[in-house]
């Protein structure tokens, strides 16, 4: 006969969830953010003269549009704007990060956000540029940023300073952008003597690209509002106004050149930036010189700037501009007699057209920019840039429509506007052009009509461009919301059967062949796939809702008859209150959504939590004592009310603010809690027998965390005083604290030897088992000190402000949730609804270890400050490692509790006999479940249209949720590294045929 089944298809399902998630995370990159990049399309030349032999782009990275365009920053460019110039504000995507914002600039293009995660130094997809068009091309600045452009540029010179210069700890990081006007300046006196790179230099097409990165090294170092900041700003409007003079100076004053001024992205107020936070996306735009209209003034002078929007650029503008109306009222007040000038805002794609028309070179071939073309001198030149660009849109766009037309050969669908109206469109605009032509330019009417209706050709253009990059939108959706449903159904027969279970169910009912059903359907969708052209991983995501529909299908019965042995059994499952339950959980997974909208629903959430122990099966005081249950620990407060209390603590935390300054002595202050926390819970855990300050573990744990405060001490005298660099051996202590208590913890675990001597008892029964449960809980909290203290170091090092103090106050939740449910296990069975509950607790204690001190917008709502005192270099991935080992700190911390709580043991139940003895899989289970409600939640709320900021927010919220499904199993196996030597004394009470 074979063994019966003993529940280990389980881990092996999580680990099948850990893959399923992992691709679905993907899976949004698919529908929303597919790369834009299509091969072997036709270019536009042109034909009239251009205005301009050559432009000099200045990119001030990080620089925001408000600090320049005040009062006092920058005389040169505001002297530009209201005597020679036009400027206006160019509003950027998420991420607001330095390539990506580069790309958009040069390229007229936006990157799949998922090249993100490729890193700063390199363009994952090859992409036509101005600087590819030119036919001379000049290159200086960031090593991040400037080789990128000139890599396979044959005619490009590029020169970049060594990556160690990007120190953020250095006495002035504006030097870098001296050395750029330095190096500018040498080449222009090497051109005196060098025939060779004169004629290059004097030839037309030429396009010299600054770029200055100091004004973003001091915002990350002194953030936006400090002095730092704007002196750097200010030099900038210095430097631009001296390169200005030595160019034209160098041309003789031919008026042929022309003059960008813009940023990649902003900067946030914590020193952040990637964001869709109008701080990051509201980036300058001045252009003079030759070919660029004057400054035209507003027709009346109101306390509203008026914006010159001629192009089909408007509507996202001016969804920028209603999510951002703080911030206009702010430029009125701030920009001072700039109001008086018409503005004439763009998107960032938008620039690169203009330095193609300016240069008259053919467009970047994958550009959906459009050109602005207000800031260009009215004329037949202007008509003919409008009209090639419109042409360019038009070839990119019927390249997009052949190219998936090709890989469609069941359903494929045109886009009705491009087949029907375009030709006409085309047609009428070659009519016009050639009237404006035999006007030789003359007829203003002629033109304007040449720019309408080539507006009205890209708008037509942009739409089919949108509707092939969406093309598998629907599809791909409804493909998912089927996997994470067949998921769902999954988790449910794997939690009502957890015995039973193994993975071989998913191909088949016996699981000795594979189901018919399941064959004959993959077989058929893969064939499908693969007559669409679709991509790999769109196999993937078929498969998925095809095994697991199947699975569902062939054992539906196994919940029905769930349902109908709970109808006619277990009370707490029938009639109304099962729907009650149900519904309660919910209502609380909808605030879950809220709070990611709005973290202080957080706040609320924990708010009615502390009720939890007087309304739910938890005892309360009074019953506590009255029924003699909570005796054994008398030493400490009661837990109930110590629960009221720590959830109303840190129920403030998420109505404070998430970006903040730097107040290290909140840092200190929580510090010292932290440790008299952790020696207040020892001492009463065994007060006959703990003394504090003389046990060795105890000053093993708490030493790292004093050590810890002096040398953050020492370094922030170094990082805040004189602003030079720690020195090394106090660097390399700071890592040393940081990971030597984690790493001494786990080695005293491995070598510690599992301790399973019973305490000596007398008792019978219960006291038997209240004494067994004592020692159980005592050990528990000796280890989760432990652990609290072990961690303490890395998170003090890490933090600016309040964060240890939330730390704190978070532990003090998790020790009075592990007295609660040790409470409860004396009186309570173990039920369905009690394991949903701890499920559910677990899940807001996740959540609220992310939301207590940060937002959901992005990494760059966690203080980047916090990772100076490892290292002052820039380092984008190494100081995203450690913001993102900061975040999980407390979850590991509440993992571990947890699985502590699952420990605990509890008076079986009749029913409870076809259930795991060890249950932690179990709940984990649930905890996926309720997580997967969530997600098809935020799928449902990812946003295409409005603002970037609410696209980009809503796309983090799916982001964030799917993440942390991925990550939390990997957490649970973390924390089990911290209490796998802990058993149960009290386990084997309940088996004890003597005593029960």
């Amino acid at each position: 006969m074979p063994p019966p089944p003993d529940g280990r298809g389980l881990p092996r399902l999580l680990v099948l969830g850990v893959v399923f998630h992992a691709v679905y995370v993907l899976s949004i990159f698919d529908v929303y953010f597919t790369s834009p990049v299509v091969p072997h399309i036709e270019s536009v030349a042109y034909t009239a003269s251009p205005p301009a032999d050559r432009v000099v782009v200045f990119v001030a990275d990080g620089c925001r549009a408000d600090k320049l365009f005040n009062t006092t920053t920058s005389s040169f460019l505001r002297r530009i704007v209201q005597q020679t110039g036009s400027y206006g504000v160019s509003h950027t995507r998420v991420p607001t990060e330095s390539r990506p914002g580069h790309v958009a600039l040069f390229a007229g293009m936006y990157e799949d956000v998922s090249a993100v995660t490729r890193g700063w130094t390199d363009n994952p997809v090859d992409f036509d540029s101005v600087f590819n068009q030119s036919r001379a091309a000049f290159l200086f600045g960031s090593p991040d940023i400037v080789p990128m452009f000139a890599r396979d540029v044959h005619h490009a010179v590029e020169e970049h300073y060594a990556s160690e210069a990007e120190d953020f700890a250095t006495q002035d990081a504006s030097a870098l952008d001296v050395w750029v006007f330095r190096h500018l300046e040498s080449l222009l006196v090497r051109a005196r003597g060098d025939v060779h790179l004169a004629s290059k230099l004097r030839q037309p097409g030429v396009i010299v690209f600054c770029h200055y990165l100091g004004i973003d090294s001091n915002g990350h170092s002194y953030r936006p509002h400090s002095k730092e900041y704007l002196d750097n700003v200010a030099l900038v409007d210095t430097l631009v106004e001296n390169t200005h003079d030595m160019v034209e100076a160098f041309y003789h004053h031919d008026g042929r050149t022309a003059y960008i001024l813009t940023a990649d992205h902003g900067m946030g107020s914590k020193g952040a930036h990637g964001d869709g936070d109008p701080a990051n996306t509201r980036t300058p735009l001045v252009v003079w010189g030759a070919g660029v209209q004057g400054p035209q003034e507003a027709e009346q002078h109101a306390r509203k700037f008026e914006i010159d929007l001629p192009t089909q650029s408007r509507a996202q503008v001016q969804a920028q501009l209603q999510a951002q109306e703080e911030q206009e009222q702010a430029a009125v007040d701030e920009w001072g007699d700039l109001v008086q000038f018409v503005r004439k805002d763009v998107m960032q794609a938008d620039v690169a057209p203009l330095i193609s028309a300016l240069l008259g070179l053919p467009y970047p071939r994958n550009s959906v920019g459009v050109l602005p073309f207000s800031y260009l001198t009215k004329g037949a030149y202007r008509a003919n840039a409008v009209k090639s660009n419109a042409q360019q849109l038009y070839l990119h766009a019927l390249r997009k429509e052949q190219e998936k037309q090709s890989q469609t050969l069941l359903r494929y669908v045109p886009y009705g506007p491009f087949r029907e109206h375009v030709p006409k469109l085309l047609q009428q605009l070659a009519d016009a052009y050639d009237v404006s032509i035999s006007a030789n330019g003359n007829d203003g009417d002629a033109s304007a009509r040449v720019e309408v209706l080539s507006q009205e050709l890209i708008e037509i253009c942009l739409a089919t461009l949108e509707y092939f990059q969406r093309y598998d939108w629907f599809f791909l959706l409804s493909v998912i919301v089927s996997g994470y449903v067949g998921w769902i159904m999954v988790l449910g027969v794997a939690y009502l059967h957890p015995r039973d279970f193994t993975l071989k169910w998913l191909l088949g009912v016996t699981g000795k062949q594979p189901d018919i059903k399941l064959v004959i359907l993959v077989i058929a969708a893969f064939v499908y796939l693969a007559l669409e052209g679709s991509p790999a991983t769109y196999y993937l995501y078929m498969s998925f809702p095809l095994i697991f529909g199947v699975f569902a299908w062939n054992h539906v019965h196994l919940m029905k008859e769930v349902c109908i042995s709970n109808g006619k059994g277990a009370a707490s499952w029938s009639g109304w209150k099962r729907f009650a339950e149900i519904a309660l959980i919910m209502l609380c997974l909808e605030l879950v959504v809220a709070g990611y909208e709005r973290r202080e629903i957080f706040g609320v959430l924990f708010a009615l939590l502390a009720a939890w122990p007087y309304v739910g099966n938890t005892l309360s005081v009074d019953e506590d004592h009255r029924h003699g249950e909570s005796e054994w620990i008398s030493c400490f407060p009661s837990p109930s009310r110590c629960w009221v209390v720590s959830c109303l603590s840190i129920s403030v935390f998420p109505f404070l603010p998430s970006e903040y300054g730097e107040h290290t002595l909140l840092v200190h202050v929580g510090g010292v809690l932290m440790m008299s926390f952790g020696g207040m819970v020892l001492g009463m855990a065994e007060p006959d027998r703990y003394k504090l300050w003389t046990n060795r573990s105890f000053t093993l744990s708490a030493t790292p965390v004093i050590l810890s405060l002096i040398t953050l001490h020492a370094t922030m005298q170094y990082l805040d005083g004189d602003r030079s660099k720690p020195p090394f051996l106090l660097t390399v202590a700071n890592w040393l604290l940081s990971g030597v208590p984690i790493a001494v913890l786990l080695i005293r675990l491995h070598w510690r030897t599992k301790d399973v001597t019973r305490p000596a008892s007398t008792e019978s029964g219960r006291q038997k088992q209240q004494v067994l449960l004592q020692a159980d809980v005592v050990r528990y909290l000796r280890r989760l000190v432990e652990v609290m203290l072990a961690f303490a170091p890395s998170f003090i090092l890490l933090s600016i402000a309040y964060e240890v103090l939330f730390y704190v106050v978070l532990c003090c939740v998790l020790v009075n949730w592990l007295l609660l449910e040790a409470q409860a296990s004396l009186r309570y069975s173990s039920s369905t609804w009690r394991e949903v509950q701890r499920a559910f607790v677990f899940l807001l204690l996740i959540k609220i270890a992310f939301f207590g001190t940060g937002n959901v917008a992005s990494m760059s709502s966690f203080e980047i400050s916090s990772t100076y005192r490892f290292v002052t270099v820039f380092a984008p991935f190494l100081m995203g490692a450690l913001l993102v080992g900061k975040i999980l700190i407390p979850f590991v911390v509440v993992a571990c509790t947890f699985h502590m709580i699952v420990l605990l043991p509890t008076p079986p139940r009749p029913s409870d006999a076809q259930k795991l003895r060890s249950p932690a899989t179990r709940y984990f289970l649930l905890v996926v479940a309720m997580s997967d409600v969530l997600a098809l939640h935020f799928l449902f709320l990812v946003k295409n249209e409005g603002s970037w900021k609410e696209i980009g927010n809503s796309i983090s919220m799916f982001g964030i949720v799917n993440a942390q499904i991925v990550f939390v199993p990997l957490l649970f196996l973390l924390a089990r590294a911290f209490v796998r030597d802990l058993a149960p004394f009290s386990d084997a009470v309940y088996h004890d045929k003597k005593t029960w």
